[in-house]
């Protein structure tokens, strides 16, 4: 028997609203239930894959999904919408589902939360052709001061699978998002300052073990006055010199320049060394050195990978030096009537071409002559406005030197010292080195 008092329909109406406000209450403690557990299980944390797969998770759960993932991406590329990381989680058989990039690209315009129920027939998405098994989509940006760092997508609704994704999820995996997002770029952050850290740790170890390899010091030779010197343009070079005692009276001095700047340059720097080190103790003419370290450059590199190099062997009994150069810059033999010849007996860049035969050739230093051997580096080096060091201030150098008897070290110095005054403020572009040899 139904009742046609009003205080009693009142009641009813009264109940009806009480039951609402019952369940957006419960609803309400759930959602912070949710957020506080992923509070939790993502504040203490500063792994970048742990903290995702923690969103991911929890959000299928709250939500009712089979399918999660994050994408992070960089708007700073030139592609913004690469994927930078991933992360899948799944309840479901199916293979993993992949974001769309169409979906991504629309995140990128839009930044905001964005629910598909009917992907096939979304007015937003005509052309797109979606996977079969994909039934709804729900997504959220994650927003980190203002920057869209990535995106948060949760794919088939578990239940009400004909109704799909609904506002009320669409406003937690919002909120989900929102508090999440400063959490997972604060990972990324650190995760990319560790990885800086440690790549300044093993860039600082290599330029320590690359400068130990160098010469320390210059050999003491009678009669003979010999430096050398090299300036990296960064953590790391590419260039070589040595000095290599053959036997009591013979002297081998190298100076090479390898393609390329940085820690692949200075790996095949030091295989480089390697190689001539080897060589020299067992052969004599510096073609024959040049023609074996090609072959092994060449079997142990890549075609784009080469070394020039220039190789003098001097006989102190004799004061002959016969060398070869493998394309390198011609040295300086500056004579002691002021006048010189540029040294270009030799062949190809060694590891271009396997099989190669180097010619050489000799000369007598006098007493008060000079040998140069340097680095592109030295002549390149280029100012703020754009002016190259070149030859020509390197020949008067080298002339003024010859007039002055300066010893080789203090050439040596003053060359760089130069090269370094005319680079000024300018980043150095290439690495700087350079070896004399002076008969005194």
């Amino acid at each position: 028997m139904i009742s046609n008092n009003p205080d009693s329909k009142l009641s009813a109406e009264q109940v009806k609203q009480l039951a609402e406000e019952n369940s957006r209450l419960r609803r309400a403690v759930e959602e912070l239930a949710i957020l506080n557990d992923l509070a939790l299980a993502i504040g203490g944390s500063l792994d970048s894959e742990k903290i995702m797969r923690s969103i991911i998770g929890k959000s299928i759960r709250a939500l009712s999904a089979e399918q999660g993932d994050i994408t992070l991406i960089d708007e700073n590329k030139a592609n913004p919408t690469q994927t930078l990381v991933r992360s899948m989680i799944s309840t479901s058989e199916h293979s993993p589902l992949h974001l769309n990039q169409n979906l991504l690209g629309w995140m990128q315009i839009n930044k905001k939360p964005l629910m598909i129920n009917e992907p096939g027939s979304d007015p937003r998405f005509k052309n797109v052709k979606w996977d079969s098994t994909i039934k709804s989509v729900l997504s959220a940006p994650l927003m980190a001061r203002s920057k869209l760092i990535g995106i948060l997508t949760i794919y088939n609704k578990r239940t009400d699978t004909a109704m799909g994704f609904s506002e009320s999820d669409q406003r937690l995996l919002s909120i989900i998002a929102a508090q999440s997002a400063q959490v997972v770029e604060n990972a990324r952050l650190y995760e990319e300052e560790e990885a800086y850290r440690f790549m300044r740790r093993e860039l600082e170890l290599a330029s320590s073990i690359q400068k130990k390899m160098l010469p320390s010091e210059p050999p003491q030779i009678e009669s003979y006055s010999v430096s050398g010197k090299n300036i990296t343009a960064q953590e790391v070079g590419g260039d070589y010199f040595d000095y290599i005692k053959l036997d009591d009276h013979r002297w081998a001095f190298c100076l090479g320049d390898i393609s390329g700047k940085g820690l692949p340059a200075s790996l095949l720097m030091t295989n480089l060394q390697a190689i001539l080190r080897g060589q020299t103790y067992h052969l004599v003419n510096p073609a024959e050195i040049l023609k074996n370290a090609n072959t092994q450059l060449y079997q142990s590199t890549s075609a784009e990978k080469f070394a020039t190099l220039f190789i003098a062997i001097l006989d102190t009994q004799t004061n002959i030096i016969r060398y070869s150069s493998a394309g390198h810059d011609y040295p300086y033999l500056m004579r002691k009537d002021g006048t010189f010849e540029r040294l270009q007996i030799g062949g190809l860049p060694l590891g271009m071409m396997d099989g190669l035969d180097y010619e050489e050739d000799s000369f007598m230093l006098d007493e008060g002559e000079l040998l140069f051997v340097f680095s592109d580096g030295v002549t390149d080096v280029t100012n703020s406005n754009e002016e190259m060091f070149g030859e020509q201030r390197l020949t008067e150098m080298l002339k003024n030197s010859l007039q002055s008897k300066e010893t080789s070290d203090v050439l040596i110095e003053t060359v760089v010292g130069s090269c370094l005054k005319h680079c000024g403020s300018a980043n150095l572009f290439d690495d700087l080195t350079a070896l004399a040899v002076k008969r005194v």
